[in-house]
């Protein structure tokens, strides 16, 4: 059959990211899926072996569309660093910080919570979701050290726990958004971090 219908498998993904989104990843089962995609229940079942490897895949790819504009942002901080040029490689950075914590202002403020859970149910999709973060990662901390030979971010900063801090960000935003004491937006935090970086030195930021 994949012969015959090699979009067979993407299209079912395509219309099971609809139903994810359009009534949550508990209520979609792999009738209401083959339904929308106009086959028959047998066909959903010959791609993925359970509704749970469907459901992960699917948040799986959601997460990286979610996340898209981000890793595009971060190409261009890594051509700022390869050209050498600080003011692109900062204002970068705080475009990248305030779309990062944007990511939790949705209306459902736990949806990144329960796709990372829905992800994380299927083992071998967590295995390969780690795998393409890690290379992401890898990324960060070189441009971080980048920065570092260039003289940009002091040298005793460690990389990987900036990195670390960095992309904890939508999760963290979530979790301190119904708090009564902290009230956090994107553009304080962005705000704080450029801060920390970059020290106090008013000449080494555009904001502070």
């Amino acid at each position: 059959m994949e012969n015959e219908d090699p979009f067979a498998r993407r299209n079912i993904m395509l219309v099971a990211s609809e139903l994810v989104k359009e009534r949550g990843s508990k209520d979609v089962q792999f009738r209401d899926v083959a339904e929308r995609a106009n086959v028959d229940v047998d066909v959903v079942e010959k791609f993925f072996d359970s509704r749970i490897q469907l459901i992960a895949e699917v948040q799986m790819a959601n997460y990286f569309v979610m996340i898209e504009p981000i890793h595009l942002g971060l190409s261009r901080i890594e051509g700022a660093v390869a050209d050498g040029d600080e003011a692109s490689f900062w204002s970068g950075v705080e475009e990248n910080l305030e779309m990062s914590w944007s990511s939790g202002q949705a209306d459902r403020k736990w949806g990144i919570i329960n796709l990372l859970h829905d992800v994380w149910s299927d083992p071998f999709t967590q295995s390969h979701f780690c795998d393409l973060l890690d290379i992401q990662f890898s990324r960060w901390i070189a441009v971080i050290e980048g920065a570092q030979e260039n003289g940009w971010i002091d040298e005793d900063v460690d990389a990987a726990a900036l990195t670390s801090v960095y992309w904890s960000a939508s999760v963290g935003q979530v979790i301190t958004a119904g708090s009564s004491s902290l009230h956090l937006s994107p553009g304080s935090v962005r705000d704080f971090f450029m801060h920390f970086v970059r020290g106090k030195d008013p000449q080494s930021s555009s904001r502070l």
